[in-house]
This record gives structure tokens, C-alpha cells and sequence, in this order.
């Protein structure tokens, strides 16, 4: 449970930098879905790919986690060059 807080801890702090980065409107609204849908992802990743009662391993459920990972670096980076850019007036 710990995880999950801790990616929507970073989700709300990166929401409220959002408005301020130089990006497009659909730049912000991928950062705005992208990472708090890490948030979904990694956990459900791990809960679903040891679903059965009988799993000694992982299913191909797992794959979430990744995916997960790489939405959560795509938002923060598309966020952080936003932030970066200079702006031009």
C-alpha cells in the first residue's frame, strides 16, 4: 500500500506543476493522465499476476509493471522538460 501512496503522493505534486510547464494542451494532458495512471498500473500488475491461489509465479499480468514504469517515466520526463523550457514571449 505504501507504493501506491507514495506514486499518488508524486502524482498530486506533479499535477500542481503542470499549468506552469511550456508544453502543448496535449503534452499537459498526457502529463496529467500519465502519471497517475503509474499509480494504477504497478499495483494492479502485482495483484493480478498472482491472482490464482495455486500461483507459484507470476502470469503475463506482470507485464503491467512494466508498462506502468514506462508511463510514469514518459509523464515525469515530458514534465520536466516542459518545466526546463524556457518560455518565449
Amino acid at each position: 500500500h505504501a507504493h501506491a501512496a507514495v506514486l499518488l503522493i508524486l502524482s498530486l505534486v506533479a499535477l500542481r506543476y503542470v499549468d506552469e510547464a511550456n508544453l502543448s494542451d496535449g503534452w499537459k494532458a498526457f502529463v496529467r493522465s500519465a502519471i497517475p495512471s503509474a499509480a494504477i498500473f504497478l499495483p494492479v500488475a502485482f495483484f493480478l499476476s498472482v491472482l490464482s491461489p495455486d500461483a507459484t509465479q507470476p502470469n503475463g499480468l506482470i507485464n503491467l509493471a512494466y508498462v506502468g514504469a514506462i508511463v510514469l517515466a514518459a509523464g515525469l520526463l515530458a514534465l520536466g522538460v516542459g518545466l526546463v523550457r524556457s518560455r518565449t514571449v
